[in-house]
């Protein structure tokens, strides 16, 4: 009897003992859930941080970069944002979202002719009517700025 106290006591300790280490041994895919989950509750830096563990072990998994750059929009670090999604298009040239995302930034950072080049690689990527729409508004715009923009430093 004492034996099976002492084994059971024996098991329960070796089991808390490596528990917390198992735990700890997650996946590129559940770093990737959990930086999306803090992301949602605008843990910015905590969600920074597990896009780059998720990122680490799976280097090829463009929605990291994506998520991670959502993050860093958030934060207002353009140009990092600039080189995820950069990144994300690197390994899914057909990842029209991040096209998108990519070209909004060209437009914050007043580089109308880049938003425009990324607005018009994303176009016939998109299948959804409505989306294509929305697409071509956005280049639209993006030329009318690119226009307005010369036209000021004209004027200087």
């Amino acid at each position: 009897m004492q034996v099976r106290i002492l084994s059971f006591i024996l098991f329960i300790a070796t089991t808390l003992l490596v528990s917390p280490i198992t735990a700890l041994a997650s996946t590129a895919q559940d770093y990737f859930r959990e930086g999306y989950v803090a992301s949602m509750k605008r843990e910015w830096n905590v969600a920074i941080d597990l896009f780059n563990k998720a990122i680490d072990l799976n280097p090829e998994n463009a929605a990291a970069y994506v998520q991670r750059a959502s993050v860093y929009q958030m934060l207002d670090r353009i140009d990092d944002a600039i080189r995820d999604y950069q990144a994300a298009l690197r390994l899914r040239p057909d990842y029209y979202l991040a096209m998108e995302y990519l070209a909004n930034l060209y437009e914050i950072k007043n580089q109308y002719a880049k938003a425009i080049e990324v607005y018009s690689r994303a176009l016939p990527l998109v299948k959804d009517q409505k989306w294509r729409s929305v697409i071509q508004w956005k280049i639209s715009e993006a030329r009318k700025k690119a226009i307005s923009a010369r036209v000021d430093r004209l004027r200087q």
